[in-house]
């Protein structure tokens, strides 16, 4: 099961955000969300429950999607891949420097932000399943 975090201040912004990761299962993925309304929520979320992918809205506070994402990345057990969803083209800079793997603009089509995590997605798997193969073959 591929657990998504969303983190956004907005219910209802989260709610557009899980009605359009819900089309994940339409390729037989079974999904489950958890969500948070502010950067700390989600680190404390993402320590405890490891989710296979976050979706950030950039203005979260305390410190941003930015600080959010780089904080995410500098730990093993949480660095997941990360969509942050940006106000303006303007952040794409910050976007790639705090390591973000996907930038999406506002206003947020939903097929597109479905088909970036589900992209997304199959990289991380491809790449665990990549670095167990390669364990095992070691021995």
């Amino acid at each position: 099961m591929t657990q998504i975090l969303l983190v956004a201040d907005d219910p209802g912004f989260r709610d557009r955000l899980r009605l359009a990761l819900e089309r994940l299962e339409l390729t037989g993925e079974e999904v489950s969300f958890l969500e948070a309304v502010n950067g700390n929520d989600a680190l404390v979320l993402a320590e405890s429950h490891l989710p296979d992918l976050v979706v950030a809205d950039v203005s979260v506070t305390p410190y941003g999607g930015f600080g959010l994402t780089r904080d995410l990345k500098a730990d093993p057990d949480t660095a997941c891949p990360v969509i942050l969803i940006l106000d303006r083209f303007q952040d794409e800079w910050l976007g790639r420097w705090s390591g973000a793997d996907a930038l999406v603009n506002r206003p947020v089509d939903p097929f597109a932000l479905a088909q970036v995590a589900s992209r997304l997605l199959a990289e991380d798997d491809e790449e665990r399943h990549g670095e167990a193969t390669l364990e095992g073959a070691s021995s």
